[in-house]
């Protein structure tokens, strides 16, 4: 249903767009192309029997996202093959990449239940697990960087004391995402690895005139009017597209919520696209 409405409106933009160029001089300044809207499509991980083990690595998910796929076994079971929609899957270790698409993605782990044997010899491989941040020193992790960890076994890890103008973009093992989570359960190797908790700077935001901390930095402030969603200085058809794609997608990534939502209802939704047209209108 959201996307019959993105379409509709969008040929409503279209509409509106062509009457308004109609009616107005000539103008040899050819407008940006609206933005392509980005759809995330759901990952599920799970194990056959569901008692057989853990899996991590589900989210929702843009087409082309390189995700790790983890499972790992209970005592009493050993991993057999991945399945994924049912039909079986090439990968055939317990991890891998896996390069999201734009359809169902059900991946699950088949095991066979084998019985503990007193007499099978344990096995106790450790490795060591290093954890950097980017930007460096950005952030602090709940557990020391190097300490040896346990191979195929689940090591809880979280950022900690992350500095409040950055923001977390996501777990990293030799540059592919592992996940968006700042706390999850990582599948230790058997290799020495090197997990990255990777952040982006936070665009300014000025104080209140009142904090005399921050004085100094208002003459470097742009104050953007109601209706710029992506903040490029202009109120056009370009913001509406963007406000449907974050109400379709309900991931409101790119834009600034607060000069998105133009009737202050507290919600980004098709009625704050119209309004940012209406606004697109009355200015030409």
């Amino acid at each position: 249903m959201k996307r019959n409405h993105y379409f509709l409106l969008c040929g409503l933009l279209l509409l509106l767009a062509g009457s308004m160029q109609a009616q107005t001089e000539f103008n040899p300044v050819t407008p940006p192309d609206p933005q392509v809207p980005v759809f995330y499509y759901p990952l599920t991980v799970s194990c056959n029997p569901t008692t057989a083990g853990s899996a991590s690595g589900r989210g929702n998910y843009a087409p082309g996202t390189v995700v790790r796929v983890s499972t790992s076994a209970n005592a009493g079971y050993i991993f057999n093959h991945w399945e994924l929609n049912g039909e079986p899957y090439e990968a055939t270790t317990a991890s891998f990449n896996f390069t999201t698409t734009d359809g169902k993605m059900d991946f699950v782990a088949v095991y066979d239940f084998q019985p503990y044997n007193p007499s099978d010899p344990l096995m106790d491989v450790k490795s060591r697990l290093y954890l950097a941040s980017e930007p460096e020193g950005i952030c602090t992790f709940n557990r020391t960087s190097g300490a040896w960890v346990e191979a195929d076994t689940y090591i809880a890890l979280n950022v900690t004391n992350a500095d409040q103008w950055y923001e977390f973009t996501g777990w990293y093992l030799n540059d592919v995402l592992i996940t968006t989570e700042q706390s999850f359960n990582y599948l230790a190797n058997y290799n020495d690895e090197t997990l990255v908790a990777r952040f982006c700077q936070l665009p300014f935001t000025p104080s209140l005139p009142g904090d005399p901390m921050h004085q100094d930095d208002q003459t470097d402030v742009q104050i953007y009017a109601t209706g710029d969603a992506n903040e490029d200085g202009n109120v056009n058809v370009t913001d509406a597209v963007a406000v449907i794609n974050a109400y379709l997608t309900e991931d409101n990534t790119g834009i600034n919520v607060n000069l998105a939502d133009v009737n202050h209802d507290g919600v980004i939704n098709i009625s704050d696209a119209v309004a940012i047209i209406n606004i697109y209108l009355n200015s030409q």
